[in-house]
């Protein structure tokens, strides 16, 4: 017991080091939270005299505010006071200064070391906590999904950002992972509200997941009970939000979001069409399926995460229902909820390496990849070894990617022009050499983890696997340029091609035998040109799946036949 322990304490010391060297460019949502911290340690809500500094701001009654939760920023100033006291935070922009000159010169040091105390130390916790989880709901491959979370998904780029999300996914699934015990006491379930709670103080849209985990406590006997405990806490969790909202606004249920707007230029202008809902319309089936099957789509960069279906599955067998249902529901509701955005771009979450707002529900998706840990070790490993290389190298070569041209990462490495590392900070320059640290930081926290998790591998999971790495390059080569067609010619006929080359893909792997070789044809999206005839690529996946369905069907009826 106790090796395991210490590999997994390696591993994630490793990823801790690692979230650490890389130093990222200024962005609008890195300096919007970076302007409030400062506003309010100086005694302010508003962020009047820093308002060049960011463009992801909101105009009320004359004054500007942070387009933010404030928990995130509240928790950050003492850190902030005391690396000012000693004199380890660097001076920004002159007050007053106009954008965007102001916001390019806002210290990268600055956020750097803001994001240590911000970010850094919750994604360790995120880690600690679904390792503790997952390793109740299947010994020993807790550390392995721990390790997937934070190194094959968009928690890694993330944390080496100052944003909120990985913060607040903790708290979320802090909330969870407080209400797995079926017999819950009333401090855990008014804590687990509370965490729940201080989640959406962090980040608005927590509220989704909120919903649905107060559902998930209320499900069991004596319901009302457990909902009045959860809820009690939840509000108890809110405070911080009442608490800033009623100091900056007069009122503790006036969010500074309710300003927010879809495209605020440099000084929050509002542009929010009188029907939208925070920013939010009628969610698009589209973009539902961009968000995973786009340039920068979950299941395209990371695709250790489609194996969580399975992961739902396996909980679904094994008698957690309520579990499984409240990972299928959570990843239903947060990607029709981000679908709701009025563009791909807006969904994704501006310029950013994958869907940013669905990060509250990667830890939950990991937490249901740990059966299948254990069950198919070697399918696992390939596909997180594909996505954390993806991360690593989205990290590495500037995250904030403005469009769905993901190779932009690969010619940066190429060229030797990667984002700077704390080494810059002694004049190494920002070239691959300092960035090796980093490398094998990630490649360290991985092979500990995999050193810490005890797995047989089968040879029908080694052909598994192969399968699955066939699949998904089938997939980055096709589904985005499917997409990008559409785009140019206006039709969906690449949206349809794309969703059945998914359902193609997923059932000729879990399936095999026979129905690989069924799915052969599919190669064809291999090439460079075939998904861009997107009538012929839909026709090809149409027949493929009737194929597959054909041997399906004839398997049943040999088998009645037989019995």
């Amino acid at each position: 017991m106790r090796r395991p322990l210490t590999l997994a304490i390696a591993s994630f010391a490793a990823v801790a080091l690692a979230y650490a060297i890389p130093v990222q460019d200024v962005g609008c949502g890195q300096t919007s939270h970076y302007v409030a911290v400062k506003a309010i340690a100086h005694g302010v809500p508003n962020v009047d005299r820093y308002a060049g500094e960011t463009c992801d701001l909101v105009r009320y009654h004359g004054h500007y505010y942070a387009a933010k939760a404030p928990a995130l920023d509240l928790w950050s100033v003492p850190w902030y006071a005391f690396l000012h006291g000693i004199g380890a935070m660097p001076n920004g922009p002159r007050p007053g200064a106009r954008y965007p000159a102001a916001m390019l010169a806002v210290p990268v040091r600055a956020l750097w070391e803001l994001g240590l105390w911000a970010v850094v130390l919750p994604a360790l916790a995120l880690l600690a906590l679904v390792r503790r989880t997952a390793d109740r709901l299947a010994p020993g491959a807790g550390t392995a999904a721990a390790a997937i979370l934070g190194l094959g998904t968009l928690v890694l780029p993330f944390s080496t950002m100052l944003f909120s999300h990985v913060p607040a996914a903790l708290l979320g699934f802090l909330a969870f992972a407080l209400l797995f015990d079926r017999d819950a006491a009333a401090l855990r379930l008014a804590a687990a509200g509370a965490a729940a709670g201080l989640a959406v103080s962090t980040d608005l849209p927590l509220a989704v997941p909120g919903i649905l985990l107060a559902a998930y406590a209320a499900v069991r006997a004596p319901h009302v009970r457990r909902l009045a405990l959860f809820a009690g806490g939840a509000v108890v969790g809110l405070v911080p939000l009442f608490a800033f909202d009623w100091w900056a606004f007069g009122s503790p249920f006036h969010l500074a979001y309710s300003h927010a707007a879809i495209d605020p230029g440099p000084y929050g202008v509002e542009q929010t069409p009188a029907h939208t809902f925070f920013t939010l319309g009628v969610p698009h089936f589209r973009l539902a399926v961009e968000l995973l099957l786009g340039g920068r789509g979950l299941l395209v960069l990371t695709p250790v995460l489609a194996i969580a279906g399975a992961g739902v599955v396996a909980l679904w067998r094994r008698g957690l229902r309520v579990e499984a249902g409240l990972i299928g529901a959570l990843a239903m509701a947060e990607i029709t909820w981000d679908a709701g955005r009025p563009d791909y771009a807006l969904a994704l979450g501006g310029w950013v390496p994958g869907p940013r707002l669905l990060i509250p529900l990667v830890p939950f998706l990991c937490f249901a990849l740990a059966p299948i840990v254990r069950r198919a070790p070697a399918t696992v490993a390939t596909l997180a070894a594909v996505s954390m290389g993806a991360m690593a190298l989205a990290t590495s070569a500037g995250p904030l990617l403005q469009d769905d041209d993901t190779h932009h990462w690969v010619s940066r490495l190429a060229d030797g022009n990667l984002v700077r590392t704390v080494f810059s900070f002694a004049g190494t320059g920002h070239g691959v050499g300092p960035m090796l640290v980093f490398y094998a930081l990630v490649a360290a926290g991985a092979g500990l983890a995999a050193a810490a998790t005890p797995v047989r591998f089968a040879r029908h999971d080694v052909v598994t696997a192969a399968c699955a790495l066939i699949a998904w390059i089938l997939l980055e080569h096709g589904a985005p340029r499917l997409f990008l067609v559409d785009a140019s010619v206006h039709k969906s006929w690449g949206l349809a091609a794309a969703v059945l080359l998914l359902v193609d893909l997923v059932w000729a792997v879990v399936r095999g035998g026979r129905s690989l070789l069924l799915a052969a044809p599919l190669l064809a999206f291999a090439t460079v040109r075939f998904s861009e005839h997107t009538k012929w690529a839909l026709v090809l996946c149409v027949l493929v799946l009737a194929a597959l369905a054909a041997e399906r069907l004839a398997t049943a009826s040999r088998r009645v036949a037989t019995a």
